[in-house]
């Protein structure tokens, strides 16, 4: 809840921001920028009620409240960047070109930024359907047969989902025939109690081999039995610092919770990886699971895990706000080899906050795991939409689904 009010506070601040230069440039009289502040708080009131009514309520009511928060959070986020590169351009005119300055206040610069915001919104809004496949092959002698891994995370599951763009994710997966689905967090994001009919068409999927889950930090704020019980409703066994063996492969599954919390973490998932690798065998090719691209260093690549999987930083989701995301994370997508060793980062199938993407489309990965003899499978089958590449770093597939 506390990340919550500090979310809302950013955005009364961009607000405030964007409305007085709006004041400045419109020349707005006392009065209407007072019913423009009330408009303002109005909507500040509709971001702030999406954690503060309860989720026993129907979907059928949040869900225009989340839509209306969250969009005209994006809207804002992008008004307050243009409008601050307005005024600091403006800044710069009083100094070298004084007469020029006025235009830069008015009206018609008003117009102009409205229309970057709007025009960047609506692309952001078309990037969250540009869904890509990101692939990746390795090979290992402790693999006993080709195995192909789908990965999916950070649907965030809850008022903002759109059923047919989940249709249309699950068709994709289904394509690349994979013979597992590793969902790697944040599959959930509220109304946990309300997402049967979400899980169902995830369901869908059905790989041969089975789904299996972890839990990222918004299925830890959610709750853990809730969330686990919307994973039972997709059909993903859960690794809750466990693991489990795709027999006949070769291949063992470690999963860990995410410590749920924002903050140093670092040393509880170090804990965490080291505690499920002690009850792993060394002998087969391991896959840990962990939502947040964190400890690969530290933990995963010391221990001798093969490829991590995680999730967790939408590869920042809002250029150029992206900037802010990647001071705090050193993995921000794509696929990244260190002393043999791989780890695979997925932007997300889906969003956080504002329902867009801005330069930063949403992804899943495939990953081809081949027995050092075998050779490379056909490639055209299986990878409908998808690239396959050895070399480390983002490999992007071609476009596909939700267009």
């Amino acid at each position: 809840m506390r990340f919550y009010l500090i979310f809302t506070i950013v955005f009364m601040f961009m607000l405030l921001v964007v409305l007085l230069q709006i004041r400045r440039q419109a020349g707005l009289s006392r009065r209407r920028f007072a019913l423009t502040l009330l408009g303002g708080l109005t909507l500040s009131l509709f971001l702030a009620s999406t954690r503060l009514m309860p989720e026993s309520w129907p979907m059928a009511v949040a869900r225009p409240a989340w839509w209306i928060g969250y969009g005209v959070f994006g809207l804002v986020a992008y008004m307050f960047l243009f409008q601050v590169m307005l005024l600091t351009a403006e800044t710069g005119a009083r100094l070298a070109l004084p007469r020029q300055a006025p235009v830069l206040r008015s009206r018609r610069a008003m117009l102009a930024v409205t229309a970057m915001a709007v025009a960047t919104v609506t692309w952001g809004v078309r990037e969250t359907a540009n869904l890509r496949v990101l692939s990746r092959r390795m090979v290992s002698p402790k693999l006993l047969r080709p195995v192909r891994v789908a990965v999916v995370t950070d649907l965030h599951l809850g008022a903002l989902t759109i059923p047919s763009r989940l249709r249309e994710l699950v068709a994709l997966v289904r394509a690349q025939r994979p013979d597992v689905v590793v969902l790697v967090g944040d599959m959930v994001n509220d109304h946990p109690d309300a997402l049967e009919p979400y899980a169902a068409i995830l369901r869908d999927m059905r790989p041969p081999m089975g789904m299996y889950g972890v839990f990222g930090n918004h299925e830890r704020y959610e709750g853990d039995a809730k969330s686990a019980r919307v994973f039972q409703w997709i059909g993903a066994e859960l690794l809750r610092n466990r693991t489990a063996v795709l027999p006949g492969t070769g291949v063992q599954l470690l999963g860990i919770d995410d410590p749920g919390r924002s903050g140093a973490v670092l040393e509880d998932i170090v804990r965490e990886i080291r505690s499920v690798a002690g009850d792993s065998d060394p002998n087969m090719f391991r896959i840990l699971l962990n939502h947040r691209p964190a400890a690969w260093r530290e933990a995963a690549q010391p221990l001798g895990i093969e490829l991590m999987l995680s999730g967790h930083t939408h590869r920042g989701q809002l250029y150029p706000f992206y900037l802010v995301v990647r001071l705090f994370n050193e993995f921000m997508g794509g696929f990244y080899e260190e002393n043999g060793h791989v780890l695979g980062v997925s932007a997300g199938a889906g969003f956080w906050g504002p329902p867009l993407r801005v330069l930063a489309p949403p992804d899943i990965l495939v990953l081809d795991l081949l027995p050092s003899a075998a050779q490379a499978p056909d490639q055209t089958g299986g990878q409908a939409g998808g690239q396959t590449g050895n070399q480390a770093g983002d490999q992007a597939g071609n476009q596909a689904g939700g267009q």
